[in-house]
């Protein structure tokens, strides 16, 4: 059991960079494909090496001592159909612009240790619950003008 009564024993991610920067990651060129004119975007990694931190409480340094992350495979297909059409989002005081479709997503993944033999694949999207999920295209900071 982990800490405050959890029980999760996976925690797939980067970890934190010292920035502060967390689970956010570069994937491949050509991982993400998008068709606003479809209202379709999907993303797809293929074995992404990707450490295990255990737990979200090791990954941020509460877990003393800390446990050693073990290397990783991470592969996953995710896909949002939108349900509606573009909605203009144009917000000068926080600096965005956007047209923004909303969604549903499914996901399909798997992962992998060798080092342990563990490994997890989750069900077909097909017997998923879509969940919701947004699409679009967006301008900020700099690009806002």
């Amino acid at each position: 059991m982990g800490q405050s009564g959890s029980q999760q024993i996976h925690d797939f991610e980067p970890g934190i960079k010292p920035s502060g920067l967390f689970w956010t990651e570069p994937i491949p060129p050509g991982s993400v494909e998008i068709s606003l004119a479809n209202r379709t975007a999907r993303m797809r990694l293929n074995n992404a090496e990707i450490p295990d931190y255990h737990d979200i409480f090791n990954v941020a340094g509460l877990t003393q001592p800390p446990i050693a992350p073990v290397p990783s495979r991470i592969s996953m297909d995710v896909r949002w159909q939108g349900k509606t059409a573009p909605v203009h989002i144009r917000d000068t005081t926080n600096q965005f612009v956007g047209d923004y479709i909303d969604s549903t997503a499914t996901i399909v993944c798997s992962a992998e240790q060798r080092s342990t033999h563990f490994s997890f694949t989750s069900d077909p999207a097909a017997t998923s619950t879509p969940v919701s999920g947004v699409i679009g295209q967006e301008r900020n900071g700099t690009f806002f003008s």
